[in-house]
């Protein structure tokens, strides 16, 4: 087997024992939600959060790779190239993720009919991703709201459940970050380098670099591969090592 493979190998257990936890644990609360009169509004094919730019850690985006059809690495690169020209004027976080929202159109895996085509694969970012209000409220920016409206949206929301001031479900969020920090955990401790961010960006360099066999990557040579392939906005990925003082292993043990 390839040098290459190896983080696929080594990891995509991992990340299918990740997304086995926050399913169950999804199920579980969804059900004892439910059981209260209140809905959940996700529904196949409204996609309205697939617009958004989508943040996970390097094991998942690898773990899709070899399972993409032609025409979704079609349509990823399509997005790359888009990306490409865009990202030099992201200034701030705030203006990556408004315009991803705005220029960049649906993530690259959604099919002709508006599903999710790598959904037992979609990363922790989009399972946690839970609307308490109809999917309308997805393609909503709320930033653009008049100061009523937002006040009207965020009396709204039940504080309980809720991210404030999204109106997201809080407890799959709080899961997700927690299950993303494990993975980058485990990757480090396996590699001594890890990567997150934008989940469509890493799955393209994982089909056109070697960096899936890399055993040390430094930041230095993030940058270069990132300058080569016209990527270099520090928004779009963040390399974290072993050597950095906050080692974000998380709190939940996957391996083993």
């Amino acid at each position: 087997m390839e040098r290459a493979n190896d983080i696929v190998t080594e990891m995509t257990p991992l990340v299918c024992k990740s997304y086995e936890r926050f399913d169950h644990f999804a199920g579980l609360w969804l059900a004892a939600y439910r059981k209260t009169g209140r809905s959940i509004y996700c529904r196949d094919g409204c996609a309205g959060c697939c617009k958004l730019a989508v943040h996970a850690t390097w094991p998942e985006a690898a773990a899709i790779v070899g399972r993409l059809s032609e025409w979704q690495i079609k349509s990823l690169n399509d997005y790359v190239r888009v990306l490409q020209k865009v990202s030099p004027e992201f200034s701030d976080l705030k203006s990556y993720l408004k315009r991803h929202r705005d220029e960049l159109g649906h993530c690259s895996f959604l099919d002709a009919q508006g599903s999710c085509s790598i959904y037992p694969m979609r990363p922790l970012s989009c399972r946690a991703l839970l609307s308490t209000r109809p999917s309308a409220w997805c393609t909503v920016d709320i930033s653009e709201l008049t100061d009523w409206d937002k006040r009207a949206f965020e009396s709204s929301l039940d504080r309980q459940i809720v991210a404030w001031p999204t109106h997201y479900v809080a407890a799959t969020r709080d899961l997700g970050r927690d299950l993303e920090s494990s993975l980058l955990g485990a990757m480090l401790r396996k590699r001594g380098w890890a990567l997150s961010g934008n989940f469509a960006v890493m799955a393209w360099l994982a089909l056109n670099s070697r960096l899936s066999s890399a055993d040390r990557f430094t930041k230095n040579q993030l940058q270069d591969l990132l300058v080569t392939h016209q990527l270099d906005n520090p928004l779009l990925l963040r390399l974290t090592d072993r050597f950095q003082e906050n080692d974000p292993t998380g709190q939940i043990t996957l391996e083993g």
